[in-house]
């Protein structure tokens, strides 16, 4: 796959704390080549276990390096000024938090710490919508919770302030409503939860019943639609939405793991998943991509086959699907990821397909090799992913992907829909900010 990898940029900007910079910084785009969007910035988590910004115009900026430990992937917070991230020594965990801005302007941006333990271990954050404080789920020795920090580091930083956890269970999938409470996913089988909870715990409407074979249930934009897979008793489940109250409700069958995510500017719901009935229960969704209307509940299959993972675009109007493809002319490229889910038999490329929404037309479809860190830590679990993790640029024009190179390493690719030649940096994964 042609792509363009130039060398290093760095910004003037200072590095925090006037740190030296690393060692091996993400090599990035130059100014003068494409803009990778109008707007925005790339907050990239390198393979040393450094943070670094990368501007629209490809200019690089270190926001940490390794010193202090290793950096998960960063997370912006709802305006872009900050950036969180689960900071890994071997000493302790922490999250901290980055004022983006500062660093983006040349001034010092050392982290914050918000959340600090040597036994509690958080591996996932999302901001509340106001940006005030920042959620994360952690494991420990009693198992998983979801907990929550003020951003501005006024609680304790062991976690042991009032209303420091929300609720324990495993596994955990949820998405933010407003600030004060979320639509969750607790569990499995027939002990699981599904429904509205409040940043205290308790639940604050009717669970919805029977949830079926899938992760995160997920709230429209406008707030006035559920979406989530419902559990059928004979095999067949079902894909629904309905309005928060319950009703106006609409569904379109599904078999086995299934997954759902809103359109960011409608009420149009996109799920994968199987449309016949599945023998051996795979791991992850893999099935054509839908769309089902939330005030009709009139559907359309917008990209067929085996679709594993999706992507909308800020303005809606386009939609980035990670498909496979049975090998054609000799290629040999495999799925090989997501070693919970066997892929469909035989040799298959994996193809990004960027279709477009309103017609359904595949406006570009290039052969990628997604890196190993992103199958089996982003898109194995896209859909909840795709509630606080942006991969697409602001303005639509742009998406990233984490790619295996020749030589085994990753690096990751700014692709454009259509189809024009990537931009390559160094780093492992990356997220665009709002």
């Amino acid at each position: 796959m042609p792509s363009n990898v130039v060398t290093p940029v760095p910004s003037a900007a200072a590095s925090p704390g006037d740190s030296p910079p690393s060692d091996s910084p993400p090599a990035a785009p130059a100014a003068a080549d494409r803009p990778l969007a109008a707007s925005g910035s790339i907050a990239v988590a390198h393979q040393d276990g450094s943070l670094w910004l990368i501007d629209a115009r490809g200019r690089a900026t270190i926001l940490a390096d390794a010193a202090d430990g290793a950096y998960g992937f960063p997370t912006w917070s709802p305006d872009g000024s900050r950036i969180a991230a689960v900071r890994t020594s071997p000493i302790d965990t922490a999250v901290v938090v980055f004022d983006a801005s500062r660093a983006t302007t040349g001034r010092s941006a050392d982290p914050t710490p918000i959340f600090r333990s040597a036994t509690v271990a958080p591996f996932y954050l999302s901001w509340t919508p106001d940006g005030k404080t920042v959620s994360f789920l952690a494991s420990d020795s009693d198992g998983l919770a979801l907990r929550i920090a003020p951003a501005d580091a006024h609680a304790p930083l062991d976690g042991s302030g009032p209303g420091a956890v929300i609720r324990a269970g495993s596994p955990f999938y949820y998405d933010w409503i407003d600030s004060t409470r979320m639509l969750a996913h607790i569990g499995d089988g027939a002990e699981a939860f599904l429904g509205e909870i409040g940043t205290g715990g308790a639940a604050a409407a009717p669970a919805l019943k029977a949830p079926g074979t899938f992760r995160s249930a997920d709230v429209s934009g406008d707030g006035a639609f559920d979406g989530y897979v419902r559990a059928g008793e004979t095999g067949e489940d079902a894909v629904v939405v309905a309005a928060r109250d319950g009703s106006g409700e609409h569904s379109m069958p599904v078999y086995g793991a299934a997954a759902v995510d809103f359109s960011p500017t409608d009420d149009t719901l996109a799920a994968i998943g199987s449309t016949v009935a599945v023998g051996a229960p795979l791991g992850i969704p893999i099935g054509p991509l839908r769309l089902m209307d939330a005030h009709t509940g009139a559907t359309r299959t917008l990209l067929d086959g085996a679709v594993v993972s999706f992507s909308w675009s800020p303005d809606g109007r386009t939609i980035a699907a990670m498909r496979l493809v049975p090998a054609a002319g000799g290629s040999n490229v495999s799925f090989t990821g997501a070693a919970a889910s066997p892929a469909p038999t035989g040799p298959h490329d994996v193809r990004l397909a960027f279709v477009d929404v309103a017609s359904g037309r595949i406006r570009s479809q290039p052969r990628v090799l997604p890196g190993t860190r992103y199958v089996n830590a982003l898109l194995t679990y896209f859909d909840q992913y795709a509630l606080s993790h942006r991969l697409w640029a602001p303005d639509s024009s742009s998406f990233l992907l984490p790619q295996t190179g020749p030589g085994g390493s990753t690096h990751v690719d700014v692709m454009f829909p259509d189809g024009g030649d990537p931009v390559s940096f160094d780093g492992e994964i990356g997220f665009w900010s709002p």
